[in-house]
């Protein structure tokens, strides 16, 4: 039995692929010792089912590749694979993209596949391992079944066919699109520069022009008093209401109610009073309201105008079918619905025609039922309204359409005060200009379709998304918002808050997320840790920035991928053994590989901010796109000066200042004590944060004048960066709280501390449950090596029992030679910081490794207020 261990969409760029994926862990069970070729008649059995599986070519690289694999032997997580992405394409969603990597445990694999709709994707990997276990079991499976559920997921979740052109044409054009909501809400752009858009309304379309252009009847109105031709009519409460319109009018007349869309309720051409009161009914279902007017005799068209000016035309036809003289109407529908170019909803050019309540009354008028054979030649509409979504036809007549109709349509959307807007029209032809008694406007529309110019029936197609997008981001104009991404392993927090403090020295509205939370333009708006694709995601909405600086975690990209799918900078600080074992991270070099992730979309005319210091990092520089810009606390670092050989760009310490170091001359930027968060030149690791922050915001752009006042202005305060390299000054003793949580951030802490203090260093320390005991050990033994009294907590024990990851902790101290009576247990960590402060001597310094930043800094400062109380002096820097 194959076991799904884990399954999720990873919606952004990710380790696998720069685009959406489906993850699955799966457990194959026996299978690991069966493969396709010792289970007998199974390749035969799965082509059977798939015969599209031939398609697929596999690492072989021709038609019929993965055949030829499954025949050699291949193991079942990659047959699940290639089932699962046949699946979509079954469905009507093309993908091809999928691997299939195996891991340390036993059986186990991990399996990565391309999908379109997330829904379809994750219900494709679970069919997948049923039809993979019941092809191996000689187990019968209903695959049409599973599609056609498939494709109604499809249809239900997938955007509409306008909606997906203007994403897909943004897109094109470079624009940033991302859904809003399960419906047709699209932003376009990010933050001050976005759009948005629902289906084909925008966020500046009129509201009074949707609420007119909704109520026929004050549409019809208005449009007759500016003298454009429409059809007499009369807008009636009741059927007597109803029928004496009629009478005033003459049949035959059309019926339709007063507010609704999609042809839903409206008749055409009613000839008597027994056909009124059914259209009546029908139309009184949709709306209180129910207009009656002359039918128009001619054809039907729609006329599209955006941003005011005429854009493109369709003739519509209604669903229909010819008779042959043998078959019967619903063997005729059968007949039209095989046309390939016909699917369900909007997966084809065409949309199947289905016999509804609509076709038995038009049927019932001609005398007909579904069964009875219509005579040769003879043409029966199915429908009253020739929407494409209910199987009519289009044929494009965009350059047939006569100038005057088109000043007339631009003037209809100017009278009704629409961006976009569809107007249906009833003519003998638009070659000529319209005639009152002949034609009219029948209606328009406020969210029009773009089907049937898209992808007409006949004619030319028009890609009417272009003007669309154009009218919303005009070419001339920009609609860029620079992002900034900030990995590593230890670093994101300090360097993304000090380039967002940077930007906004320069005037601009920083959008920052991280671990600490989300602010804009400065102002803390929520807290907890925002560093995956949920904080980019709100960053990224919030209208007002202009700039973006992004912290990414290694867990929001596993999990869900990246927020964005592209940046301008790119930074990736180092690459240290933290979080090894879990997430199915199993060593350094998969650790780096996840991270690499944000070097990977890196805009071409970008930059990759690479520490040259770090070899795992040096190791990516392949993976990087844009400009590869390195930096260095060694300026004689020879990765660095191969790189100014070639002509690139680095940032160096050089006689103790930051230095921008390319073809030009060098640029002094600042001495790093000048820089507040190094402690002058004392945090050496925030002096590796300075460098990347530097070159990032000279990949900006930004001035050096403005670099210079951005770093020297950004202080290690419990305002600036709680919870990093705090210092509070109880005069007698200081207290430090930062957030190193790992063996190498605790060394590059340790090297730091005795330029702080002569005294004893007495830590406040935790270990994270997720890890493995051996790196909780390791953590351990590091603290003892660092401090002189270890008080341990346990905060963040995951799923381990209370009190488990800090004996681990205390244990790696212990074994590594440290004293036993100087290393303490103390489960909660505000008491735990409460004994440090009973502990503390003159001259001591206590550390406390945050981790919930704000009630452990409060508890130092209740200790803080209480000296302050009685009478004592204390600072906080």
């Amino acid at each position: 039995m194959i076991k799904i261990l884990e399954h999720r969409a990873l919606r952004g760029p990710n380790r696998y692929s720069r685009y959406p994926t489906i993850f699955m862990l799966l457990d194959i069970g026996d299978f690991e010792e069966r493969p396709s070729d010792k289970i007998p008649g199974f390749p035969d059995r799965l082509v059977d089912l798939l015969p599209s599986l031939h398609r697929h070519q596999c690492s072989v690289g021709v038609p019929g590749g993965f055949i030829q694999r499954l025949h050699r032997g291949t193991w079942a997580g990659h047959i699940v694979e290639h089932v699962a992405l046949e699946l979509q394409c079954l469905a009507g969603m093309e993908v091809g993209f999928g691997k299939t990597l195996g891991v340390p445990q036993h059986g186990v694999y991990k399996v990565v596949y391309r999908y379109r709709v997330e829904s379809v994707g994750l219900l494709a990997g679970r069919e997948a391992v049923a039809l993979v276990e019941a092809t191996a079991n000689e187990c019968s499976f209903d695959v049409d079944a599973v599609v056609a559920r498939l494709k109604e997921l499809r249809e239900n979740d997938m955007l509409g066919p306008s909606t997906l052109s203007i994403y897909e044409e943004a897109t094109r054009r470079g624009i940033p699109a991302r859904r809003l909501n399960a419906a047709s809400l699209v932003q376009l752009g990010y933050g001050a520069r976005q759009r948005r858009v629902q289906a084909t309304m925008t966020d500046r379309t009129s509201a009074l022009g949707v609420e007119i252009a909704d109520e026929k009847f004050r549409t019809k109105t208005m449009l007759e008093q500016a003298g454009i031709p429409t059809a007499e009519g009369s807008l009636t409460e009741s059927l007597e209401e109803a029928a004496r319109a009629a009478e005033e009018i003459t049949y035959p007349v059309a019926v339709k109610p007063e507010i609704g869309n999609h042809g839903r309720g409206i008749t055409a051409c009613v000839s008597d009073a027994t056909e009124l009161a059914a259209a009546f009914a029908s139309a009184h279902r949709h709306c209180s309201y129910v207009i009656v007017e002359k039918s128009l005799t001619g054809l039907d068209f729609r006329v599209l105008v955006l941003n005011g000016k005429f854009v493109a035309a369709a003739l519509r036809e209604p669903a229909h079918v010819v008779g042959d003289g043998a078959s019967s109407i619903r063997q005729l529908i059968d007949v039209v619905n095989a046309d390939p170019r016909r699917g369900i909803g909007h997966e084809r050019a065409l949309t199947a025609i289905i016999a509804d309540d609509m076709t038995e009354r038009l049927l019932k008028t001609r005398g007909y039922e579904m069964d009875d054979v219509l005579p040769t030649g003879e043409k029966l509409y199915l429908k009253s309204t020739a929407n494409i979504s209910t199987g009519g036809s289009a044929r494009d007549v965009t350059d047939e359409v006569h100038p005057d109709v088109r000043m007339m349509c631009e003037r209809v959307a100017r009278l009704v005060g629409l961006d976009c807007i569809g107007i249906d029209i009833v003519a003998p032809s638009l070659e000529e200009p319209l005639r009152s008694e002949t034609a009219g406007v029948v209606e328009v529309n406020a969210a029009p379709g773009f089907r049937m110019h898209l992808d007409p029936t006949e004619g030319k197609a028009r890609n009417v998304a272009k003007p669309f997008v154009e009218m919303l981001f005009p070419p001339e104009d920009s609609f860029d918002v620079p992002i900034v991404a900030v990995t590593g392993t230890n670093g994101k927090t300090t360097t993304a808050k000090l380039i967002a403090h940077a930007l906004k020295y320069g005037g601009n509205v920083v959008g920052l997320a991280g671990t600490t939370g989300v602010a804009i333009d400065g102002v803390h708006m929520i807290s907890g840790d925002f560093s995956g694709p949920d904080g980019a995601n709100m960053v990224l909405s919030e209208p007002t920035i202009d700039h973006a600086v992004l912290e990414v975690a290694r867990g929001g990209i596993i999990r869900r991928g990246l927020g964005f799918a592209d940046c301008h900078v790119g930074i990736l600080l180092n690459v240290d053994a933290d979080h090894i074992g879990t997430d199915g991270v199993e060593d350094l070099e998969e650790l780096s590989l996840v991270k690499s992730a944000v070097l990977e979309v890196v805009r071409d005319t970008g930059v990759a901010v690479l520490n040259a210091d770090d070899q795992t990092v040096v190791g990516l520089k392949d993976r990087a796109r844009g400009q590869v810009v390195y930096f260095s606390m060694r300026e004689e670092n020879p990765v660095v000066r191969e790189h100014l050989v070639g002509g690139g760009v680095a940032v160096v310490v050089q006689g103790g200042d930051v230095v921008i170091l390319s073809p030009e001359p060098p640029v002094h930027v600042l001495p790093v004590a000048d820089a507040p968060i190094t402690m002058r030149g004392v945090a050496t690791f925030n002096t590796a944060n300075v460098l990347a922050a530097v070159a990032a915001l000279r990949g900006l752009g930004v001035p050096v004048d403005q670099i210079r006042t951005g770093i020297s202005t950004f202080h290690p305060s419990p305002t600036q960066n709680p919870g990093r390299m705090n210092i509070i000054d109880f005069v007698t003793f200081k207290v430090l709280l930062d957030y190193a949580h790992n063996a190498p951030a605790v060394k590059a802490l340790g090297m730091a501390l005795p330029l702080l203090t002569k005294g004893r260093k007495i830590v406040v320390a935790h270990g994270t449950g997720t890890r493995l005991d051996a790196d909780i050990k390791e953590l351990g033994a590091v603290l003892a090596s660092v401090y002189d009294h270890i008080i341990v907590a346990d905060v963040d024990p995951r799923d381990r029992v209370a009190g488990e990851t800090s004996d681990l902790v205390r244990h790696g101290a212990i074994d590594s030679g440290f004293p036993a009576d100087r290393v303490e247990t103390v489960l909660d960590p505000l008491e735990a910081i409460d004994q440090a402060f009973a502990l503390v001597q003159p001259g001591d310094l206590i550390v406390v490794q945050v981790d919930q930043v704000e009630p452990m800094l409060n508890r130092v400062m209740m200790h803080f207020e209480r000296l302050v109380g009685s009478g004592g002096t204390a600072t906080t820097s």
